[in-house]
């Protein structure tokens, strides 16, 4: 049943409706969904800051990193980016609290990441003094 082929009293069944709301979306405002890219970005750059600050107070204090240490140090420079850029894929066809636990799960991710990712660099021997 298509919804042309229904009367004018009738409602479409659930299999028309079903379809049409397939075909069409309704999707968030771009305000919404700029600011919530905006608001968990700071918390991504936050993220990728604090590699950064390991790497310029290692540097600073007279130490370097081996080839495997520079590895995982743009490993973990990497990772909140493609966290990020995964959790506003993956976001764009979900409504608002399903883009807000994405978020907040790439987020967890990019944290766990950094934490493995600064305890290989000390296992592997990635810091030369």
């Amino acid at each position: 049943m298509s919804a042309a082929s229904v009367s004018p009293g009738q409602e479409p069944g659930p299999a028309a409706s079903g379809a049409l709301d397939g075909a069409r979306r309704p999707s968030l405002p771009t305000w919404l969904d700029a600011t919530l890219a905006v608001l968990f970005g700071l918390f991504y750059a936050y993220d990728v800051w604090e590699v950064v600050e390991s790497i310029v107070q290692l540097l600073g204090l007279g130490l370097s990193f081996s080839a495997g240490g520079w590895v995982v140090m743009i490993a973990a420079l990497l990772a909140p980016l493609a966290c990020f850029a995964a959790a506003f894929a993956l976001g764009r066809r979900t409504g608002v609290l399903g883009r807000i636990a994405l978020y907040f799960a790439g987020l967890c991710v990019s944290a766990v990441l950094f934490l493995s990712l600064s305890v290989l660099v000390g296992q592997i021997g990635g810091v030369v003094v």
